[in-house]
Order: C-alpha cells, then sequence, then structure tokens
C-alpha cells in the first residue's frame, strides 16, 4: 500500500492503489468497480476488436450496439485493448503488473497458466503481487475444471433448491447474486490482503482463491447445521419463511402486493391489533413463535382478510403507523421514484462523452470521508491504450503503431 493510500482524507480512500483487471462478464469486474469507487486506478484489460462481452449484454442502448449495464459496470475503469495471449501482449503486460498492487482475473483455472502468465513468470515481474482469483469451483478440489457460470453456482449451492413455492419447481434467483456477491467477497478479500501487508509490513504477495458458489455459502443462514446436525434437508417455502409467522407476500386489495413481517412476540401482537385480532394476539396457542409458525394458515387468513378490503395505500398507512414493517414489493419504476431512494441520490447521471448523460447505480456504502465516486462511465474499447501505453510505460507511437496492424493492441 502506498504512502498516498494511507494519507488520512487525503483523498479517496484507495487512491494510490492500482489494479490490471482481467475479467469478463460479471465476478472480476464487479470486484475491480468497488475498488474503482473508491479510487483505486484500474486498468482493464480487454481483447482488441471484441472486448469483454459484457459490452453488449442485455438490453441495449438507443442505436448503439453497446449496452446500458456496461456503462455501469465498467465505470472508472482505463479500457485497454491488449492481447495478453501473445508474446509481445505478456510482455507489455508485465510491465503494467511492475507499476501495479492488485491482478484480478475470473478465467477457468490454469488459463493464465496455457498463456504463459504463470506464478512464478508474475512473481519475477512484481514481487509482492496480490492476485484475485474468482473460478466457477475455485482453483483445487476434483471439480477445479468444470466450468460454472453464476446459475450453475446458485444450483450447485443450494440457494436454487431452497428458492420458490412449495409443490413448484426449483427458482433461480432473478438476479444474477452469486456473481455480484463473489465480486464483494473478491474486493473485501483484497483490501484486505492489502491491509495486512500494510499493518504487518509484509513484502510478500498473497492469493485471493474465491468459487462463484461460495459466495453464497455464508447466506445460507443455518440450513447447513440443520443437515450435519439432525439430518434435516430445508425445502422451499416461498414467501412464507418456514422459521418464524406471520410474514409474507400478501394481496392488498389494490390487486397490488405488500410484504409483512410479524416477526418477535411484540410485532405479531401490534399486528394483530391493528387487523382488528385481538382475540389472536392473546389466545395461548400463538404466544410462542414455533406455535405460531405450526398455525400459520390461522394467521394469514386473518391478515389476507383484512388486507383484501383495503387499497395498498391504506393498508400501509395502518400498519406502518402501528409500527408494524411493512412494505409495498415495488417495480423497478417504483424504486427509482421512491422519495427515499431519490434522497439518497442511489442513482446517478454520468456524462458520457458519446451518449450524454447515462444513468449508473451509485457506489455503496457511503464514507463520511475519503468517500466513493462514480467519475465517469464505461469507456469505449481501447480508449485508454494509448495513453497508459505510450504515455506511461514509454511505448514509441512507432511500436504501437505496429502492434496495432497486428491486432495485438486496439
Amino acid at each position: 500500500m502506498t504512502d498516498a493510500a494511507a494519507v488520512t482524507g487525503a483523498g479517496p480512500a484507495l487512491r494510490g492503489i492500482r489494479v490490471i483487471e482481467i475479467g469478463t462478464f460479471i465476478s472480476a469486474p464487479f470486484a475491480a468497480s468497488i475498488l474503482a469507487d473508491f479510487g483505486a486506478d484500474v486498468i482493464k484489460i480487454e481483447l482488441p476488436g471484441s472486448g469483454d462481452p459484457m459490452r453488449t449484454l442485455s438490453v441495449r442502448r438507443d442505436g448503439d450496439d453497446g449496452s446500458w449495464w456496461w456503462s455501469s459496470l465498467a465505470r472508472n475503469k482505463r479500457s485497454v485493448a491488449l492481447d495478453v495471449r501473445t508474446p509481445e501482449g505478456r510482455d507489455i503486460l508485465g510491465r503494467l503488473l511492475a507499476t501495479a498492487d492488485l491482478l484480478i482475473e475470473n478465467f477457468r483455472p490454469g488459463t493464465l497458466d496455457r498463456w504463459g502468465i504463470t506464478k512464478p513468470w508474475l512473481d519475477e515481474r512484481r514481487p509482492g503481487l496480490i492476485i484475485v482469483r474468482i473460478s466457477g469451483y475455485g482453483q483445487d478440489g476434483p471439480w477445479r475444471d468444470v466450468p460454472g457460470f453464476d446459475r450453475n453456482a446458485q444450483a450447485f449451492s443450494g440457494l436454487v433448491y431452497v428458492t420458490g413455492e412449495k409443490g413448484t419447481p426449483p427458482q433461480q434467483a432473478g438476479l444474477p447474486v452469486c456473481d455480484y456477491a463473489s465480486g464483494l467477497w473478491a474486493a473485501f478479500g483484497a483490501v484486505t490482503a492489502l491491509l495486512g501487508k500494510h499493518l504487518n509490513k509484509d513484502e510478500g504477495g498473497n492469493e485471493v482463491d474465491l468459487a462463484l458458489y461460495e459466495s453464497m455459502l455464508p447466506f445460507l443462514k443455518d440450513l447447513p447445521l440443520q443437515y450435519r446436525h439432525q439430518g434435516r434437508v430445508a425445502e422451499r417455502t416461498g414467501n412464507t419463511p418456514d422459521y418464524v409467522a406471520p410474514g409474507g407476500a400478501y394481496q392488498t386489495g389494490s390487486g397490488e402486493w405488500i410484504f409483512i413481517s410479524g416477526t418477535g412476540d411484540r410485532v405479531f401482537k401490534r399486528l394483530m391489533l391493528t387487523i382488528g385480532r385481538a382475540d389472536l394476539a392473546e389466545a395461548p396457542e400463538f404466544q410462542d413463535n414455533l406455535d405460531r409458525v405450526a398455525r400459520r394458515s390461522v394467521l394469514d387468513e386473518a391478515i389476507s382478510a383484512w388486507l383484501g378490503d383495503r387499497t395498498t395505500a391504506e393498508a400501509l398507512d395502518g400498519l406502518q403507523r402501528a409500527d408494524v414493517p411493512a412494505i409495498k414489493i415495488q417495480t423497478m419504476a417504483d424504486l427509482m421514484n421512491h422519495e427515499q431512494v431519490q434522497a439518497r441520490r442511489n442513482f446517478l447521471d454520468v456524462m458520457d462523452e458519446d451518449y450524454g448523460e447515462v444513468c449508473v447505480i451509485a457506489p455503496v456504502p457511503r464514507l463520511a470521508r475519503m468517500p466513493a465516486s462514480v467519475r465517469f462511465p464505461g469507456q469505449r474499447l481501447g480508449a485508454a491504450t494509448d495513453d497508459v501505453l505510450g504515455g506511461e510505460l514509454g511505448l514509441s507511437p512507432e511500436y504501437l503503431a505496429d502492434l496495432r496492424s497486428r491486432a495485438i493492441i486496439g
């Protein structure tokens, strides 16, 4: 860690940290995005001509072959189009790594080795380098070489099996949660390795090894413990968790859905009083949470009957005035237009040199000092190639032109 990054209040928290990202799609790029938001200089290496496939994934921008997703995921990164599979490209990568603190990649284990980017090669060019590796199943074990993407990781981790309504097929999450969670864990691992190196005055390198499926394991609650100690395999319960009652998704008279959490004895009683069922609030058979779970249907019927006679606004007003946690299940339009989201500026409009203002998701979490920021959205492929390779590495214009003519850079 450089001195500049350690100076309190000197600027963004990770200023002075340089990251080389050789990643595609989501997990590694998201990890690098987090670091870039907090001030790290991230150089994103992309294949000349095509670049990261994320550039064209999902909904395209109007009149363009790029995607809005790319604008947000690649923000704050400098794009260098460089084919590291070639000897010349690999040599340039080595020179870049000599100036870097972190290398982040998410290829299948062994891919970089096949390109000659081996651990000894890396150690020779940048002693003390921290390498962050994300893969489907990790860098070792019998499944090391099995390919894996987000949905595979969701299924493997047990998440899909417990997601969905009882008696229906298992359901994947509606968003790439393993990819994004892996990016979070990878960024945390990178910062932990950097901090450990700084605090221990250690000149050695480190390697962060993360499997996509592992990103979900800490979220499994006590399900693994239930199986280990009781042989119990958790099943799907949909919107009604099997460990607490009442609670779940309920439909209002407006036809919309709200989510109510009746967790805890006091909240349960407030909820029952709000819906006019003091009898249930005081009944002996509903005084304990496990008893309420066993008699969930009685409570759900009472809640649904009360909600069915009220609009969403009326129901939420009554519940929230009684201090019962309840919220409308929001569409994206509801979310982005909500007064709380707008007050906290959770979505930002950032100027793109080609497309004008583009919306990006604001960095989280907030820091009172040395905060994160979005300085620019995802760049055009190779936009920073000449600046980085010529201006910073000192490669001559003639050499760059030769490399470009052979599609080694772009």
